[in-house]
């Protein structure tokens, strides 16, 4: 039987403030719930423990609604400008093209960071493998564990 998790009541206290604020500043949490919709749906894919992919679209799509943010406040913070702003095409255009930088971004970090790893890997690997080779040099065929061994450790001639 599953538990249910229950907030805790500070939780409970910022989820209520965080409501009241979002009443409050309705054309802005319009703007923003519109905007953001490329990060709402970065956090539901992203499954990993660091959410970099949250991050990264998200910064990147809180960037593209700021400068409709700044507008909507210049021009008065009401519902109808917001509708007005949201209702533009290059206001969605603009604000998921941020998000779809944002995912460009994770993924091209990724894939360096990614190949560097594996140049560092195979570097490692060759010099392994350089030491192996003077290990056997400097003590014989018998370091590698390819050659049969008696029972106390001495390697066994074949007669062939």
């Amino acid at each position: 039987m599953a538990r249910k998790k229950t907030l805790s009541w500070q939780a409970q206290i910022l989820l209520i403030a965080f409501i009241i604020v979002a009443v409050l500043f309705l054309p802005s949490t319009l703007l923003f719930f519109i905007g953001m919709m490329p990060t709402i749906c970065a956090r539901m894919m992203d499954r990993t423990k660091e959410r970099v992919k949250v991050l990264t679209v998200g910064f990147m799509n809180f960037a593209g609604c700021f400068p409709f943010w700044f507008q909507l406040l210049k021009q008065g913070h009401e519902m109808e400008t917001a509708m007005r702003i949201i209702g533009q095409p290059t206001t969605i255009v603009v604000m998921y093209m941020a998000a779809c930088l944002g995912y460009l971004v994770e993924w091209g970090v990724k894939n360096i960071v990614a190949y560097f790893m594996l140049q560092r890997g195979q570097a490692r690997l060759k010099e392994i493998v350089k030491i192996q080779d003077e290990m056997i040099k400097k003590w014989g065929p018998e370091v590698t564990g390819d050659v049969p061994m008696d029972m106390y450790g001495f390697a066994i001639e074949d007669k062939d």
